[in-house]
């Protein structure tokens, strides 16, 4: 299990600049990515690069979600993000 701050930074990322669903405006859906932030935790604590955090954003995006259009400008920006939690908390 990832470390709490930093699940817990990884959670506020997807909500609050990720959110391909838009849940943000209904605090009732705010747990909805955090299925996904363990793995995402996964992945910077192994040391995965940003092409493979993109492509994982995307591909829960694609299939998991069932969403036909990405943005891929908003993903490259949350995963810079994402990749810098690995130099402040890990």
């Amino acid at each position: 299990m990832a470390e709490p701050r930093l699940i817990n930074a990884v959670r506020e990322i997807l909500l609050n600049q990720w959110n391909p669903l838009g849940v943000l405006d209904h605090p009732e859906n705010h747990d909805e990515y955090d299925g996904y932030a363990q793995t995402v935790c996964r992945f910077l604590g192994d040391g995965v690069d940003e092409f493979r955090l993109e492509a994982y954003l995307t591909q829960i995006q694609t299939v998991s979600m069932g969403l036909s259009r990405v943005d891929q400008i908003r993903d490259k920006l949350v995963v810079r993000r994402l990749s810098a939690l690995r130099a402040t908390l890990l």
